[in-house]
C-alpha cells in the first residue's frame, strides 16, 4: 500500500501548503502572534465524572481542527516525576561526549534509538523539513523506544526479543527514570484513544486494534544556546510531527514556536503543571485533513541551554491507516489510499517530495 498518487497532479502533501520564501521564514524566526493556545483540562475525563469523556472529546475536535497545539492539564503525570527525568537529561548531557558516542544511534524495526550529537541529523532533505537548505540542526538527543517493539501482532518472536534501547554506564537510576515516565505517557496516549474516537463520532474502543504495540519514542533533547537567528539555522528546523500526538515536558526555558491560525507564529509558553500537546500527520490522514498538523520549529537564543522532552506516540507499524468512515463518503472523496504506518514513517523520513 502506497502514498495516493496521481498521473496528472502532484499527490496531496499530508503536511498542507509548503512555502519556501522569505517571508515565510522571516515569520517563523520572528514569532509575534498573540493569538491564544488553548488549555485542555483532561481531568474531567480522567476522573470518571459524568459527562466528560463527552465534553473534553468536544474541546479536543474544536482543538485540532483549529489551532492542533494545546496545554495539557490534568494529565496526572506527578510533577516529581517529570522533574527527576528532567535532572537525568542534565546528567546525561553533561557527560563528556566521547563517552556518549559510546552509545550507537540506531534502528530496530523502522525506529531509532541511542545518541545522537549537535549537528549530526540528516534531515536537510527528508520530508521531516517543510523547508529547503535548512541547516543541521543545533540539537543533541538521547532516544529510547518501547520494549519489545512497536511492530504490531505480525512481530514475530525474534523481533519482539530484539534490543530496543542502549542505556549508558554509571547513570545510576537513569533506566529506571525513562522507563517510568515512558510507560506513563504510554498510558496517558492509550487513555486520549477513546476521546479521539468520541470526538469523531465512532465507538469509544475503535482505535484499540490499531495501538497492540504502540510506537512510543521519547526523546532527551539538548539545545545549546544558539547566538544569532536566520541563515536558516535552527535547534530544529520547522517541520510537523508525523505520530498521532506529541507530548511535550518543557522546563524553564521556552524557544518553542508555533504557527497559528492567522498564519503568524507564536511562541509556546513554560506553564507549569501542563504538557504541550500537538496533533501529527497520522491525524491529519485518518481523518481526510479536518484535523490538523501544525508546523512548529525550536530556537534557543535566550543564552543559556534549554532541554526538553517529546514523547511521540502512534499506532503498530503494521497498523493499517485509511480514511475514517465517519470522515468521507460521497460529497466528501478520501484524499488518501491506505498505507501502513511503517510506510507512512518511511514516507516521512524518505527524501523530498
Amino acid at each position: 500500500m502506497e502514498q495516493l498518487k496521481s498521473h496528472d497532479a502532484k499527490p496531496h502533501d499530508v503536511r498542507g501548503d509548503i512555502r519556501d520564501d522569505d517571508e515565510f521564514v522571516y515569520l517563523m524566526d520572528h514569532p509575534d502572534s498573540d493569538e491564544d493556545i488553548p488549555t485542555l483540562d483532561i481531568s474531567p475525563y480522567l476522573s470518571g465524572r459524568q459527562g466528560g469523556c463527552e465534553t473534553v472529546a468536544s474541546q479536543l475536535r474544536d482543538i485540532s481542527r483549529t489551532v492542533g497545539f494545546f496545554y495539557l492539564k490534568g494529565h496526572g503525570i506527578p510533577q516529581e516525576l517529570i522533574d527527576r527525568v528532567f535532572e537525568q537529561a542534565r546528567r546525561f548531557h553533561a557527560m563528556p561526549l566521547e563517552i556518549k558516542k559510546k552509545i550507537p544511534f540506531f534502528e530496530t524495526g523502522g525506529f531509532k534509538s541511542g545518541y545522537q550529537p549537535c549537528f549530526e541529523d540528516n534531515y536537510q532533505n527528508r520530508n521531516v523539513n517543510i523547508i529547503s537548505k535548512a541547516k543541521p540542526n543545533l540539537v543533541a538527543k538521547f532516544a529510547i523506544n518501547r520494549e519489545g517493539g512497536s511492530g504490531g501482532l505480525s512481530m514475530s518472536e525474534e523481533q519482539r526479543r530484539a534490543q530496543v534501547n542502549i542505556w549508558p554506564d554509571d547513570l545510576p537510576g537513569f533506566k529506571e527514570t525513562l522507563l517510568a515516565y515512558h510507560g506513563s505517557i504510554e498510558q496517558l496516549g492509550r487513555k486520549f484513544l477513546p476521546l479521539w474516537a468520541a470526538s469523531l463520532k465512532l465507538p469509544l474502543d475503535y482505535f484499540d486494534k490499531f495501538f497492540a504495540t504502540p510506537h512510543a519514542t521519547m526523546n532527551l533533547l539538548y539545545y545549546p544556546p544558539q547566538t544569532t537567528v536566520g541563515e536558516r539555522q535552527y535547534g530544529i528546523a520547522p517541520h510537523t510531527d508525523n505520530a498521532l500526538m506529541t507530548f511535550l515536558a518543557q522546563q524553564g526555558v521556552r524557544g518553542l514556536a508555533v504557527q497559528m491560525p492567522s498564519g503568524h507564529w507564536r511562541e509556546v509558553d513554560i506553564v507549569p503543571g501542563t504538557l504541550v500537546v500537538n496533533t501529527g500527520n497520522l491525524l491529519v490522514r485518518w481523518t481526510n485533513d479536518e484535523y490538523l498538523s501544525t508546523k512548529h520549529r525550536v530556537i534557543n537564543n535566550y543564552g543559556v541551554e534549554r532541554y526538553s522532552i517529546p514523547v511521540f506516540f502512534g499506532p503498530s507499524a503494521d497498523a493499517v491507516i485509511e480514511v475514517l468512515p465517519t470522515c468521507q463518503g460521497p460529497q466528501r472523496p478520501a484524499l488518501y489510499e491506505p498505507i501502513t504506518y511503517a510506510k507512512l514513517r518511511e514516507w516521512y523520513y524518505g527524501p523530498r517530495t
